[in-house]
């Protein structure tokens, strides 16, 4: 009798009680992770507008008129006086709705991205305790919260747009799982926001192929797959009449005129940092274009410890996919999110940015989740002193490199401290100079910056309107001449 009456199932109210404390512990956890997140990057709000802010805030009138902002759809991200160039009319409408609400305060603009990445810390809680137990699931979502390597997406007000692209592409992969026709439009928002969020699809199938999907009706799936091909279809003809009459630039790297060869030799020097970026962020830059990261000349010794960390890296990934599956697919994630920044199939403009290492951060978060939740079976104490002190040493890290977006002035100055060799540094060290009335510093800045890196004709331009204004002729002509001969080569 005992024995029967325990083997029966609990009361429907007891069950609801039960339910009702497990949603109660689940809104708490994802309030509490978005809190963290939020605190972490709270000194973000006494940043200003720094470098690319100036150019798609400030005297934009997509941005500072509300009742223009719709034209974003019809136009390109960067504005025509500044040369055009990408498609992301989210981000400028979210601009535009900010600057409404806020008058251009900065702080609200710094405080609506602070709490897009609070929601991305969300959502990517909300995928690891899919795959992995709920403890280690929080861990994974903490860790990404204090990444120091998302420091310049989230406190440099435009690097907002890799946050939006990040949260809708995580918003899509879960509905997706779920079997949601929501993952549809949540990948056109994505779109919409950053050209990378197309990685989404490419997600989603490897999803579908190693992870059993939540939806077993391949009628329901396959009408996912077709929404998605619409919405990528309807993306590129908006993308092609759009640019119809302008070209779709990208921005002058050091990788512009290089050949493919150098190219990918090049590439492979880039993959060490990505692998100490995503892993140990201790040592953080504004900017990797050269001479940080020299256009390579044939094979270098960074060049083939890439191609080593390459093969580890398959190797790591065939192995997971024989044997943990969920791992495989965080792996294969890195690769998929890096690859539409990473220089092979086309060149981007940037040899390398941490803002991009975003939302490959959410694989690399993941597959520490895994460690920690394996370790955990074996050595609980061991797991959560390493926990602890990966978040400690991550929220020290975030909240020390975050002041370097203050202004133009305290970015100039870390980079020229980290970098006297990046010929970027000093460009903006000119620009920052003329517009303080300093036209003497700033044409000895700009001169350093020709001389360290000679193929960004941007430099040359400026360089000759200040020469011009300084009333040297001469040398105003000279420059342009070079510009020009630069925007001509192939």
């Amino acid at each position: 009798m005992t024995h029967a009456a325990a083997a029966l199932p609990a009361p429907p109210r007891r069950a609801d009680a039960v339910a009702r404390r497990w949603v109660r512990a689940d809104a708490l956890a994802g309030a509490a992770l978005a809190l963290f997140a939020a605190i972490v990057f709270g000194n973000a709000l006494s940043n200003g507008f720094v470098l690319d802010d100036r150019g798609i805030l400030l005297g934009n009138p997509l941005v500072q008129q509300l009742a223009e902002s719709w034209r974003a759809f019809t136009l390109p991200y960067w504005p025509e006086a500044l040369g055009g160039g990408q498609y992301r009319p989210l981000g400028i409408l979210g601009f535009a709705l900010d600057w409404r609400l806020s008058g251009g305060d900065p702080a609200w603009f710094h405080a609506v991205n602070v709490a897009w990445h609070a929601l991305a810390t969300v959502l990517v809680w909300r995928l690891a305790r899919e795959l992995m137990s709920s403890s280690a699931a929080i861990v994974c979502a903490a860790l990404f919260a204090v990444h120091p390597v998302h420091v310049e997406a989230v406190a440099n007000v435009v690097g907002r747009l890799e946050l939006m692209a990040a949260v809708f592409t995580l918003g899509a992969l879960l509905a997706h799982r779920a079997g949601s026709l929501l993952a549809i439009p949540l990948f056109a928002l994505g779109l919409l926001s950053k050209e990378n969020a197309i990685v989404a699809i490419a997600l989603i199938v490897v999803n579908d192929v190693l992870l059993r999907p939540q939806t077993s009706d391949l009628r329901h799936r396959r009408r996912l797959y077709l929404g998605y091909f619409i919405v990528v279809a309807a993306y590129l003809v908006t993308l092609a009449v759009t640019f119809n009459d302008r070209p779709f630039r990208v921005m002058t790297g050091t990788l512009a005129d290089t050949s493919l060869v150098d190219r990918l030799w090049t590439v492979a020097t880039v993959i060490p940092h990505y692998v100490r970026l995503l892993l140990a962020p201790a040592s953080l830059s504004a900017d990797y274009e050269a001479q940080v990261i020299p256009a390579a000349n044939g094979m270098t010794a960074a060049g083939a410890i890439g191609l080593l960390l390459v093969a580890s890296y398959v190797l790591a990934v065939v192995a997971a996919w024989r044997k943990h599956r969920p791992l495989a697919f965080a792996l294969t994630w890195i690769g998929i999110a890096i690859a539409p920044v990473a220089n092979i199939f086309f060149v981007s403009g940037v040899t390398l940015a941490e803002r991009s290492l975003y939302l490959p951060s959410v694989a690399a978060m993941l597959a520490l989740g895994f460690a920690i939740d394996a370790l955990r079976t074996q050595r609980r104490a061991l797991a959560l002193a390493a926990a602890v002190s990966l978040l400690l040493a991550g929220a020290a890290r975030t909240w020390t490199r975050t002041p370097v977006w203050r202004d133009d002035r305290a970015y100039v100055i870390t980079l020229l401290s980290d970098h006297p060799e990046s010929y970027r540094a000093h460009w903006v060290a000119g620009r920052v100079h003329r517009a303080a009335a300093r036209p003497l510093d700033a044409a000895r800045e700009y001169a350093l910056a020709r001389r360290l890196f000679a193929g960004d004709h941007r430099v040359y331009t400026e360089s000759a309107d200040l020469a011009a204004a300084l009333g040297a002729t001469s040398a105003a002509a000279a420059l342009r001449d070079s510009a020009a001969a630069l925007v001509r080569q192939p």
